[in-house]
């Protein structure tokens, strides 16, 4: 229980703020698998969101705890260069997503991960897993690493390589990364065992908010992250005198 150490929690305070049977709590601490009702449980404990906690332990996260719609990575991907270089748009995004009903989930099975989304154990799976967890594919990680993290631009595919262990997850990755997950510092040494570095890092002034965003997010249709978009859009329009000229739309008009 390395995030309940981070926290300065024993057994006694776990038992007692989750209300767990303490022969649960004791076991787990002693190394056992927690059960999905514990780990519900030791979520709003440890400060960590429950979808997130699962994506931890190494459990697979239940289909009502996922992202609704896994069709919508494209759409989020989408975001990043607005959410980076649009002026003064991450708050006005945020709202709007935060704004936005969440639909009921689709009648149908939750799609399985893609085949190259199964990773070896290594501190930079867990990572890429995380990342996953808020509907970012590697194309999406990387955008959004350069942008909000302020992290080297890497290709889609070495993305991937952080996840399968073939490329160090290094304490500059793991300070971007963690920009875009907005997990702290400690909880992430404690799971990674990496000390992520932010000496030099030029992460995102509006990072804390588009983490947020990025979370929101996921509980959106694909349909309704559009909306997102064509707004993002049309801000490009309306604060293109606050622009430099490489950053203006080039469509020839509003959406």
């Amino acid at each position: 229980m390395r995030l309940a150490e981070v926290r300065g929690l024993d057994r006694e305070m776990m038992v007692c703020q989750a209300s767990p049977p303490e022969a649960e709590i004791t076991s787990v601490f002693d190394g056992a698998e927690p059960s999905p009702a514990l780990l519900r449980k030791l979520a709003s404990v440890l400060g960590l969101h429950r979808s997130d906690l699962f994506v931890v332990s190494g459990q697979q996260v239940p289909d009502e705890l996922a992202p609704q719609d896994a069709t919508a990575r494209g759409e989020i991907g989408w975001l990043a260069w607005s959410l980076t270089f649009l002026p003064h748009a991450v708050p006005e995004l945020r709202e709007l997503v935060r704004s936005l009903p969440r639909l009921p989930r689709p009648d149908r099975p939750v799609a399985p991960p893609p085949p190259h989304h199964s990773y070896p154990n290594s501190p930079g799976a867990l990572v890429l897993r995380l990342l996953h967890n808020r509907n970012l594919d590697w194309t999406a990680t990387a955008k959004y690493l350069y942008g909000l993290g302020g992290g080297p631009m890497l290709s889609a595919s070495t993305i991937g390589l952080i996840g399968r262990g073939r490329k160090a997850l290094t304490p500059d990755l793991l300070a971007g990364l963690g920009a875009v997950l907005d997990i702290s510092s400690a909880d992430l040494n404690a799971l990674t065992g990496v000390d992520p570095s932010t000496d030099g890092a030029k992460i995102h002034p509006d990072a804390d908010e588009a983490a947020e965003l990025i979370w929101n997010a996921r509980r959106l249709t694909v349909e309704q992250l559009r909306l997102v978009r064509d707004r993002a859009h049309a801000i490009r329009h309306e604060r293109a005198e606050e622009l430099n000229s490489g950053h203006r739309c080039s469509c020839g008009g509003r959406p």
